[in-house]
């Protein structure tokens, strides 16, 4: 394996798109399939690239070991329909230790649109089983993952960053749990599938997979289309008033210009628990039902007000990445050192059992036992010098280290 092709592979880069400077739009173009993510990481394992790839609505996002961010921009543009151009424009990029603390800070939730949002571990963690299976990963990357992980649970158990709902759909979620008090054979109706009716859609199966859930939508092509994605039942718009009437739950997120469930068809359902996740409001309130209704603006609040006790826990989640941080480059600082020497070693007992060979062919008499213990005292002696330069470089080790590299020819993993 050629020195060279090594020394560019020993920095960490991370190069993306996110909702902080791109639209739906512009993230949409460079979103990638699971299928797309697999040929990505195919891609990066001919070419022996420690990678991964995450792509949400939010973020599409390589993290890599290479020599220089535009490797990854090339493994991203190449399987996107989005153009370089594009890319630079609405782009971030992450090296080295920043690179290392984003990845912290993003398994954190502090780099989510939801501030907190602790469903992007789950995502880290798909990223790295996913790399593992269709692409190439290596030890200084998985520990890298491995400590994001853990750096996510000391947050989780030391602060309250991340508790509480901080989405309108979660925060519907949880209102609905309390709502309901834990019956069962519950009957939820979504009425409305358009943005926010699929964000809701997606929480509703996660949170109520043993209860019935049916979408309700005045275009059945997109019910029909939503049901499919998530397994769930679809009625026609012509069955609305059945189907509230046979609920105990129903979620509005129509976003009509006016109300499209009066306060009849309300009174007729009886206890009926609704959530308006409408701008303007979709649902008629009165007197009699509004002990019974929540609405968009009430659930902001909550949010809003969740965001506010996270947005204090900032600094205690910053001091967590901040240890975690130093006890990973600690962990890279020694392992980086002890693979040079070993490496160096390596090639000196090579270079021994050369020479040694060669003499002996050369030399009538030699004594082998000899020249193998004056040659392995030599060797020990070289690499202790080794290792007590590395220890007191004072922050030059790794210049050090490619210094010896390319000399030696040395295959420093």
């Amino acid at each position: 394996m050629l020195v060279k092709k090594q020394l560019k592979k020993d920095n960490f880069y991370s190069v993306g798109i996110s909702y902080k400077k791109a639209d739906a739009m512009i993230r949409g173009k460079f979103s990638l399939s699971r299928e797309a993510q697999i040929e990505v990481l195919q891609e990066a394992r001919l070419k022996e690239i420690p990678l991964l790839v995450i792509s949400t609505c939010n973020r599409t996002e390589l993290i890599g070991i290479v020599s220089s961010e535009e490797v990854l921009i090339d493994l991203l543009c190449s399987n996107t329909e989005g153009t370089k151009h594009e890319f630079k424009k609405y782009s971030f990029s992450h090296v080295g230790d920043d690179a290392i603390q984003h990845v912290l800070r993003l398994g954190t939730g502090l780099d989510s649109q939801i501030l907190g949002d602790f469903e992007i571990i789950g995502q880290l963690k798909a990223a790295f089983a996913l790399a593992k299976e269709y692409g190439f990963t290596n030890a200084n990357l998985e520990r890298l993952v491995n400590t994001a992980i853990q750096t996510s649970k000391t947050v989780k158990n030391q602060t309250s960053f991340s508790t509480n709902a901080a989405s309108t759909a979660y925060a519907a979620v949880q209102w609905i749990k309390d709502f309901l008090n834990d019956r069962e054979n519950v009957k939820i109706t979504l009425f409305g599938t358009g943005e926010i009716g699929k964000v809701t859609c997606a929480n509703l199966v996660k949170h109520f997979p043993n209860h019935s859930i049916t979408l309700v939508n005045r275009t059945q092509e997109k019910a029909d289309y939503l049901g499919e994605k998530f397994n769930v039942n679809v009625a026609p718009f012509s069955e609305l008033e059945n189907e509230v009437g046979s609920s105990d739950v129903l979620i509005v997120a129509t976003n009509a210009p006016k109300v499209t469930v009066t306060a009849d068809l309300i009174e007729a359902a009886g206890n009926l628990a609704i959530v308006d996740l409408s701008v303007p409001t979709n649902v008629e309130i009165t007197d009699e039902n509004r002990a019974n209704v929540v609405t968009l603006d009430e659930l902001t609040k909550v949010v809003d007000e969740t965001i506010e006790k996270r947005q204090l826990e900032i600094p205690k989640v910053e001091a967590i990445i901040d240890e975690s941080f130093e006890a990973f480059k600690e962990w890279l600082y020694h392992r980086t050192h002890t693979d040079a020497v070993k490496a160096f070693k390596d090639r000196l007992l090579k270079i021994k059992q050369e020479e040694i060979s060669f003499q002996s062919k050369k030399l009538e008499g030699l004594n082998e036992e000899h020249m193998d213990i004056v040659s392995e005292r030599i060797i020990q002696k070289m690499t202790k010098q080794f290792v007590t330069h590395l220890k007191t470089a004072n922050g030059s080790a790794g210049d050090s280290i490619r210094v010896m590299s390319e000399i030696f020819d040395l295959d420093i993993q």
